[in-house]
């Protein structure tokens, strides 16, 4: 390439480069210029999140833009002003509008919840108290059992998992256990409570109504993991989507002490768990 030529080919580049710095930052501008504070505040946000303080000590800039980026989507709590599970559990529209996408919350709330008053002010188990009679198929006893539950412990999801992994197993042949999902899992959950013992399928349906009275959508589901006597063993655990992905979550592999990893949110497919095959969901 001539000398001529390659002075060009800089300048272009050099151009090029200068206009994708520009519009970098006219939208980080942009996108700056909405007033957060309504749901974020950097100190606050830091001191609740030791992994964030950290990484990115008091800056505000960084935790805004970790904020914007990742903690939105993963209902990270920024203010003491706003709880997004609160938000979300107490406006059954807006469950209905937006599901699982956490960060929709947030943004109906800046754009339109101020004006029209609505809150996010408050506790999860203030709101789920309140509200969880309205959400669809909780008219079961075993519902006003997972509830008792959920009260002890203050309507923590994390806390509910390991209440139902924690279960005392009870299984393998027992004459009144069943061994496939065919009672669906009300049954399997009204055992769990009344007996607090129960197998896979109990684990996870408490667990699934633990989390449909917190205002998620779980679907409980059977198929088949890796055995420890070789071959395959029928399974049951519980799926939740979030912000586009499936995770899940499972009781009875975290009450398995020999796994390293918790049961709680996992992914398909990660390192260190189970091989999930040929699932399904349940019926209730």
């Amino acid at each position: 390439m001539g000398t001529k030529q390659g002075r060009i080919v800089v300048h272009l580049l050099a151009a090029f480069l200068a206009v994708f710095a520009f519009l970098a930052c006219t939208r980080d501008v942009s996108a700056r210029k909405t007033d957060y504070s309504p749901v974020f505040n950097a100190s606050y946000y830091a001191e609740r999140y030791p992994d964030l303080k950290a990484a990115y000590g008091t800056n505000a800039n960084r935790l805004l833009t970790h904020f914007l980026t990742f903690g939105m989507s993963e209902g990270r709590q920024a203010s003491e002003d706003f709880n997004v599970d609160v938000y979300r559990n107490n406006y059954p529209d807006l469950r209905a509008a937006f599901g699982e996408d956490k960060k929709q919350y947030y943004l109906h709330y800046l754009n339109y919840g101020i004006k029209e008053g609505r809150s996010g002010k408050g506790t999860v188990q203030a709101a789920s108290q309140a509200g969880w009679r309205g959400i669809p198929g909780t008219d079961h006893p075993s519902y006003e059992q997972a509830a008792a539950v959920l009260d002890s412990l203050g309507w923590n999801l994390g806390s509910a998992f390991n209440w139902s992994a924690n279960l005392t197993y009870y299984g393998h042949g027992k004459a009144d256990m069943p061994e496939t999902g065919d009672p669906g899992t009300r049954w399997f959950a009204s055992f769990g409570f009344n007996n607090h013992k129960g197998n896979c399928f109990v684990m996870a349906a408490t667990f699934y109504e633990f989390a449909k009275l917190c205002g998620y959508a779980p679907r409980q589901v059977v198929g088949y993991v890796p055995s420890a006597r070789g071959g395959i063993t029928i399974h049951s655990w519980v799926e939740i989507d979030e912000g586009g992905q499936t995770y899940v979550y499972d009781p009875d592999f975290q009450y398995n002490k020999k796994n390293a990893v918790s049961g709680f949110k996992l992914q398909y497919g990660q390192k260190g768990t189970w091989r999930y095959q040929d699932y399904h969901q349940m019926h209730e």
